[in-house]
């Protein structure tokens, strides 16, 4: 076991609840006795490297700050290491706090109440720390085991260790991202660099870090104390390496859980879906939702999220990215189920009647701050999109397929938006359809012909401007600047590769022109009409 420093006596419960008054560059200083102090004999018998426990309420007719002035001098002079004031102490000066700094003696007082028992009791308790250190170590281990085998939820492990080491406690995943509990000052990013156990000491805290594994990913088990010295990064050692077990149990158990709960819901979405066209609600889809804690009746108002570059993720990465949304979600007091939808995540707000405009206001509100919350350390920032309110069970499907609408006019505005489809013109949306991945692969196969021929940008910019402008040759010969001829032989082609005639109504193919364009980029496109003509 190391040696005791001020740091680790600041730490102990028997000075819970004090105040540094000045001093604080002398918290690395070893203790190595602790003596009570009444009177002047007694302060020229402090022995070098000592804590002292001064009652100022023992002083009758004394001011106290001029007593703790004057043992701070004479404790310094004798080698002393740490001033301890009991008692009601008055406001100290701010000389007294500066004389403290400069000689790097630490002066902790405590509120009015004081510490529990008396000043000899607390020196007693202070003296067997500082004398057996060991022992001390052995009662927090003692006393953290049984705890443990008892913690069968994370956040009831943390919460012993937030105990037994005077802590901050989180469980931060691979990403670096806090899934549970907090830290006030290291970065979790940080502590993921480190491949195993670690403690790093900084100005204003220390930390210690485990990695666990569990399951089929790694976390980090971490903890942040203010003050703390040998003796605790000794004791924080010890209780994260018992508690990683403890955590890798729980990983497993969540997982399992989270997989059944997931199938159960989809289950239960798939279910949902099908309602549409359906004259009445099955009894065992009312009783699923009833267990979900899902309502069907009401009104409701359909909210898909998604990512702003819609990329697919990993079973794992889904599923921690999945418990962030719903973190954040809840703090915005939105606690309903998550269920998977095209690459991201549905939900429903239940209303007993129709919604005020005030009311739909609030809560794509909150949900604008729960994504902003997330978008702030997520790697993959989100979107939202809002359905229309509508009345019965058979309406969330509808309600669901408009948000996942507006989701895609929400990609194009940037992270953090939230789109309301009522909200969207015929021209937006049809703007997030042809840039879509999906519309765009189809747009491809429709086109190839025409992509494969030498000439596809010349031809791919013609057929664009030609649907553009009603089918008009000339009106398309105008807008390029080239004959009508010319205009008349590329459309010729297209048409003779395509096997089909090309008419101006034709959405589809029109659309399908936008789409290749878009994904190729507006400015930089090999089929931008001011690049090729």
């Amino acid at each position: 076991m190391g040696v005791i420093t001020v740091r680790d006596l600041l730490t102990a419960d028997n000075l819970a609840g004090h105040q540094l008054l000045g001093g604080r560059a002398g918290l690395g200083h070893v203790i190595r006795d602790v003596v009570l102090v009444r009177t002047s004999t007694d302060l020229s018998q402090v022995p070098v490297g000592a804590a002292a426990v001064m009652d100022v309420s023992d002083q009758a007719g004394l001011s106290s700050q001029h007593l703790v002035e004057g043992f701070c001098r004479r404790l310094h002079g004798r080698g002393g290491r740490l001033l301890i004031v009991t008692g009601r102490l008055e406001a100290v000066s701010q000389s007294t706090i500066r004389l403290a700094d400069r000689y790097a003696l630490p002066v902790i007082a405590f509120p009015a109440q004081g510490p529990p028992g008396s000043a000899e009791a607390l020196t007693a308790r202070l003296l067997a720390i500082v004398q057996a250190p060991d022992i001390a170590y052995a009662r927090v281990l003692k006393a953290v085991a049984p705890k443990l085998a008892l913690a069968t939820t994370i956040d009831r492990i943390l919460a012993v260790i937030q105990d037994a080491l005077k802590a901050e406690a989180a469980l931060i995943t691979a990403e670096g991202h806090i899934v549970h509990g907090q830290l006030k000052h290291v970065s979790p990013r940080h502590v993921i660099r480190h491949p195993s156990m670690v403690v790093d000491r900084h100005p204003d805290y220390v930390f210690a870090a485990n990695p666990v594994y569990g399951a089929d990913h790694q976390v980090w088990l971490a903890c942040e104390a203010r003050d703390g010295g040998p003796a605790w990064e000794d004791a924080a050692r010890a209780v994260l390496h018992m508690a990683a077990p403890a955590v890798a149990a729980w990983l497993v158990r969540d997982q399992l859980t989270a997989a059944h709960d997931r199938h159960r819901l989809h289950t239960l979405f798939t279910a949902l879906l099908q309602l549409q066209h359906a004259t009445h609600v099955p009894d065992y889809v009312e009783q699923h939702a009833a267990k979900a804690g899902i309502l069907l009746d009401g009104w409701h108002i359909g909210i898909h999220i998604t990512g702003l570059h819609r990329r697919p993720l990993g079973a794992t990465a889904y599923a921690r990215a999945t418990v962030q949304v719903a973190n954040t979600l809840a703090a915005e007091d939105i606690h309903n189920p998550l269920f998977s939808s095209a690459e991201g995540w549905s939900l429903w707000r239940t209303f007993p009647a129709e919604p005020s405009a005030d009311r739909v206001t609030d809560l794509v509100a909150r949900v604008g701050r729960a994504l902003a919350t997330y978008n702030t350390h997520a790697d993959e920032a989100l979107v939202a999109g809002f359905g229309q309110s509508m009345p019965g069970p058979r309406s969330i499907p509808t309600t669901l397929a408009q948000a996942q609408q507006a989701s895609l006019v929400a990609v194009t505005q940037g992270a953090g938006s939230v789109e309301a489809f009522n909200h969207l013109d015929a021209k937006r949306l049809i703007a997030t359809w042809y840039s879509d991945p999906a519309f765009r692969s189809h747009a491809e196969e429709l086109l190839a012909p025409v992509l494969a021929a030498p000439d596809a940008s010349a031809l791919m910019n013609t057929l664009q401007v030609y649907l553009e402008h009603g089918s008009s040759v000339i009106r398309t010969a105008g807008q390029l600047g080239i004959h009508r001829n010319t205009v008349h032989q590329r459309i010729s082609t297209v048409e003779r590769l395509l096997g089909r005639q090309v008419a101006a109504d034709n959405l589809t193919l029109h659309l399908a022109c936008l789409a290749i364009n878009a994904a190729a980029g507006q400015e930089g496109s090999a089929f931008t009409r001011r690049t090729h003509q």
